[in-house]
């Protein structure tokens, strides 16, 4: 029998042989080339993985050689605006026609949101989500004097209320800046005592009203660094015709970071403009966001840039697979879901990724695990999630997916077939089908 990790389980070996565990997963392939391994989970924490475990269990399910993976982890998405948009009829009202329009249609509409409907839109997208197997999400969350903290009120019960199935982090997301409303940076202060977990930061939107980008910025880290939370921005979300160093705000964010030793501590999302700089000036930008330990999330912005290129149309996506090969953490998430930025999306990472390795061309084997190590591992790590994995004394949040390995899960869209979180039962789905040799007749 496999020796336990002592200093991290809970239960002496004696205790566990003298009682049931709580689940026992058998024969379950693995992402790291260890072989079909049994998985036992107890008190919420994996106790033991090896090969034939015997342990008396509560609930034991034999995979018969499905993919067993953590969680996955949903590290951006804006979930107080998340299923705007009519249920039964998705899609744009009217045509796209710039992204500034897109937002004036959020401001609008956010006027009329109240408590209740945030909340009840945000539970149902948490259930989504868990349906699919999202076990963790870093929520942005609309936080400004017009709205005041009412978004975040309603986030925060909603952490309550689903906090037996799904560790949600919430960003204090300044969608009208830090400098263009008076009592703005106050407010910041005070949705940190009312619960929000990080600082967000989004120069794009006080363009235009004499704040400069570096402004905003090192207002952000500031305010970041003053409170000790983790910073996640918003940076380069345009694909301008001309890219130079000195215009990419990821590339002042490293520096600074750089400068004031909080390396490690920062994620940003989108780095739209970094694949529209020339080879020279990416390298250099890649550079520093690797020696200043930004992690970077990739987010499905094919929808919304490009739409003005009228020959050699942009993608609108960042440099991932050279981020990728200079040792940058790099992940990849949903960011709009049903809302007025974007009528698609599903909270479901493995829809995510295909769409990211058609766009991003990650199309290997090789590189098709990747991809699911972004929306697990890597997403993970920028999170600073605690005891997540499949070792043990790691947390038992897990997914089983009903394919043998990574790229046939992403390539099959395999159905999430258990999920658990912290060792409970929390979904469990079944896609069936039949397919008949003859007609069968219609009774009428």
């Amino acid at each position: 029998m496999p020796a336990f990790s002592a200093c991290l389980t809970q239960k002496t070996l004696a205790q566990v042989q003298d009682s049931m565990i709580d689940v026992l997963l058998c024969n379950a392939s693995v992402q790291d080339g260890t072989g079909v391994q049994d998985f036992a989970v107890d008190q919420g924490k994996l106790v033991a993985r090896g090969v034939k475990l015997d342990y008396p269990a509560v609930l034991k399910i034999d995979l018969q050689g499905r993919l067993l993976i953590p969680g996955f982890v949903e590290s951006h998405v804006h979930l107080d605006i998340a299923l705007m948009n009519d249920w039964d009829h998705p899609g744009r009202p009217k045509p796209f026609r710039s992204p500034a329009e897109l937002n004036q249609a959020v401001e609008q509409r956010r006027k009329s949101f109240t408590c209740q409907d945030i909340e009840l839109r945000a539970s149902r997208a948490v259930e989504l989500a868990s349906r699919h197997g999202v076990t963790a999400m870093r929520a942005q969350c609309h936080i400004d004097p017009e709205v005041g903290l009412h978004h975040l009120e309603a986030l925060v019960a909603v952490r309550e209320k689903y906090r037996d199935r799904i560790t949600l982090q919430i960003v204090a997301f300044p969608q009208q800046g830090l400098f263009s409303r008076p009592g703005s940076l106050d407010l910041f202060i005070d949705a940190f005592r009312r619960g929000a977990d990080v600082m967000g930061c989004a120069s794009n939107l006080e363009r235009g009203q004499g704040v400069s980008f570096r402004e905003h910025i090192d207002a952000a880290l500031d305010l970041a660094m003053e409170i000790d939370v983790d910073l996640d921005l918003h940076a380069d979300l345009g694909i301008p015709p001309v890219v130079g160093l000195e215009d990419l705000e990821v590339v002042h964010t490293a520096r600074r970071v750089i400068e004031r030793g909080y390396q490690g501590r920062v994620t940003a999302g989108h780095v739209c403009a970094l694949d529209s700089a020339p080879p020279e000036v990416a390298e250099e930008a890649i550079a520093l966001i690797q020696e200043a330990q930004i992690s970077v999330i990739s987010q499905p912005d094919m929808y919304r840039l490009g739409r003005e290129d009228t020959w050699h149309v942009r993608r609108g996506l960042t440099r991932v697979r050279q981020l990728l090969a200079a040792g940058i953490n790099v992940a990849y998430a949903s960011n709009n879901v049903r809302d007025a930025y974007r009528p698609m999306g599903n909270f479901d990472l493995l829809e995510e990724g295909e769409i990211l390795a058609y766009g991003a061309h990650m199309d290997s084997v090789e590189e098709l695990e990747t991809l699911l190590k972004m929306c697990t591992y890597n997403a993970a790590r920028l999170m600073r999630l605690e005891g997540y994995g499949l070792q043990p004394g790691c947390q038992a949040d897990l997914v089983v997916l009903d394919a043998l390995s990574p790229s046939a899960a992403i390539v099959g869209q395999a159905e999430k077939l258990y999920v658990f979180k912290s060792g409970r039962l929390v979904a469990q789905n079944l896609r069936t089908s039949q397919l008949f040799s003859h007609p069968v007749p219609v009774q009428g």
